[in-house]
């Protein structure tokens, strides 16, 4: 009643008033009830767009970011992103910081809704970023909800870092604007991605910690509801009675049971992981009629397996045959729903720009030390400056000396010829003396011509070979060895570790510095394009490139044409093993 009375005052406000302050009056108090009673300022603006021929454009998208973001609130599904894009282009240029955000934050939500990851966790970064600190950020409520969001494309698209990441910013929110609570709720969504990582014991401290936290507030309920995640964990233990004592607390006292047993709707993923404990315990009927009520809900590929395990205990090979081609068709479909490159590429992108934006962001606290600062800068100019001339100048020496070294060469090899000549014509006249005289000063001329030529060969082969690949000591490296090894399938994992990889690239850079550095220059190589590139140097094959860089066949060729374009100017992918290969053999 308080409530419609409220309203009810704020309409009266709204008709009695002027036409445009009072517009701007009213607009401010549905922004101030937009997070505690979003339903009620989308009756306020409702009632508001009844005068918006009125508005001027500005106002008119000020009224628009205001109606969409109470809907939103209000759990409204977006159909397209036209509006929230529009949204976007108006408060990009002209709106406020918190207009900014929702409108990025909005756009996201749409483009989530007709299923557009990618470009939806772009929105919301570009969401993030209109603040300059999140913590300094007022409106933790929005942050919270972008955060949420990010964190629900992540665990669908099976990135449990990344997920891990936007729920320690999410529940860094929830601490300044819910209760205890809603708090020890929050930290227990880590439970997701850690399940993603298959880490059981990180698993098993976040739900006791959680249990723990809400039966010391007194909410036995919510308490009880958080243990599910720990029951197929102890059955996959073969904890039994543990694993029963959490059912009869989950199924007792988390209040999602009606009478016949059946659990909330929502929550029947419940019924395959009470299938699996009836399994375990040989209750084959009552598993067989979990599993299938699974199957009717939707979780197909659980309580497949789960009938698929079941046929095989009781030898049922025609029904082992059906269900495993089921089971075979619920994966399929689970993965086909995944994307998860583009997304990791994006993050890993927006996370190495947001790095480096920190770092800007700590320098710019320590405002008593910009002079210092720019002082090193200036400072590190300057001696990037004086290396580089060093450098030029010691380079230029060393080609003046080879030069000078090959005029004296020359010099001294033309003389020796005339000399050559000269005793020819004295020993013909018999001029014993002046030829004694000659043959010494060709003798000492042949000495200078040795030293010289010896000196020419050492300052050209320090010079010219400085940045040579050795293609041979790469290939015979063992690192490199290790990596073919594992391409046949001579050791136990085919797919190398980051610090193995780690490993081949410093080989790759020692032996083949030419080429390694072309990979830097101009457009430069991705990390997975170098490591493609590296692995077609050793001859590898493509399908085994794709299982050693866990990713797709396609996604391989794609990533050597990008190589291929980058390095030689030709974007097919095919041509750039054999590029690759002359360009060494050129080097």
């Amino acid at each position: 009643m308080k409530r419609i009375a409220y309203i009810t005052t704020i309409l009266c406000m709204l008709l009695a008033c002027g036409p445009r302050k009072e517009y701007k009056e009213s607009l401010q108090r549905v922004e101030a009830m937009m997070n505690d009673h979003p339903d009620s300022a989308l009756q306020i603006l409702d009632s508001l767009g009844q005068h918006e021929a009125e508005f001027n454009r500005h106002f008119r998208m000020q009224y628009l970011l205001n109606l969409t973001m109470a809907q939103a609130k209000t759990g409204y599904i977006f159909t397209n992103d036209s509006l929230t894009e529009l949204l976007v282009r108006h408060f990009n240029t002209k709106g406020t910081k918190t207009e900014k955000t929702w409108a990025y934050y909005l756009y996201g939500c749409a483009l989530s809704d007709i299923g557009h990851a990618p470009e939806a966790l772009q929105a919301y970064y570009d969401a993030i970023d209109v603040v300059d600190t999140p913590k300094e950020f007022f409106d933790y409520t929005t942050l919270k909800s972008i955060y949420g969001q990010m964190s629900q494309i992540f665990h669908k698209q099976n990135l449990p870092h990344d997920e891990i990441w936007a729920l320690n910013n999410y529940i860094d929110c929830v601490k300044h604007v819910d209760n205890e609570e809603e708090f020890i709720i929050a930290k227990s969504q880590l439970i997701k991605p850690y399940y993603l990582l298959d880490e059981k014991d990180s698993i098993l401290n976040i739900i006791d910690k959680t249990y723990n936290s809400l039966i010391r507030l007194g909410k036995e309920q919510r308490a009880a509801a958080c243990l599910v995640s720990s029951i197929y964990i102890f059955i996959e233990r073969n904890q039994l009675t543990k694993a029963k004592e959490v059912i009869n607390l989950y199924e007792q006292k988390s209040g999602l049971f009606d009478q016949e047993g059946n659990i909330v709707k929502g929550r029947e993923g419940y019924y395959w992981i009470k299938g699996f404990y009836e399994l375990a315990v040989k209750d084959m009927e009552s598993a067989e009629a979990y599993f299938r009520k699974a199957i009717k809900y939707g979780y197909l590929s659980e309580g497949y397996r789960g009938l698929l395990r079941l046929y095989r205990e009781k030898n049922n090979m025609d029904s082992v045959v059906l269900f495993s081609q089921l089971y075979e068709a619920a994966q399929d479909t689970l993965h086909n729903k995944m994307r998860t490159d583009a997304v990791h590429q994006m993050s890993v992108l927006y996370n190495y720009n947001r790095n480096l934006k920190k770092l800007e962001e700590e320098k710019e606290k320590v405002r008593n030390a910009r002079i210092v600062t720019a002082s090193i800068i200036v400072v590190s100019i300057s001696l990037i400056w004086v290396i580089s001339w060093l450098y030029y100048r010691k380079q230029k020496r060393r080609k003046d000396s080879i030069i000078s070294l090959e005029n004296e060469l020359n010099s001294a090899i033309s003389t020796r010829n005339e000399l050559k000549e000269e005793l020819g014509q004295l020993k013909a006249k018999d001029y014993e003396n002046v030829i004694a005289t000659k043959e010494n000063k060709v003798t000492e001329l042949t000495a200078i011509i040795k030293r010289l030529t010896e000196e020419n060969r050492t300052y050209k082969s320090t010079t010219l070979n400085k940045d040579k690949d050795h293609l041979e000591d790469f290939l015979n490296s063992t690192i490199a060895l290790l990596f073919v090894k594992k391409a046949t399938g001579k050791t136990e994992r085919t797919k190398p570790t980051e610090t193995e990889w780690k490993m081949i690239v410093s080989q790759f850079s020692k032996d083949l510095p030419a080429t390694f550095k072309s990979f830097g220059e101009g457009k430069p190589l991705s990390q997975l394009e170098q490591r493609i590139c590296i692995l077609l140097i050793l001859d590898i094959p493509e399908y085994i490139i794709s299982i050693m860089a866990d990713t797709s066949t396609s996604t391989v060729s794609n990533t050597k044409a990008r190589a291929n374009y980058k390095l030689f100017g030709k974007k097919e992918a095919y041509p750039l093993k054999n590029n690759l290969i002359h360009s060494l053999r050129r080097s």
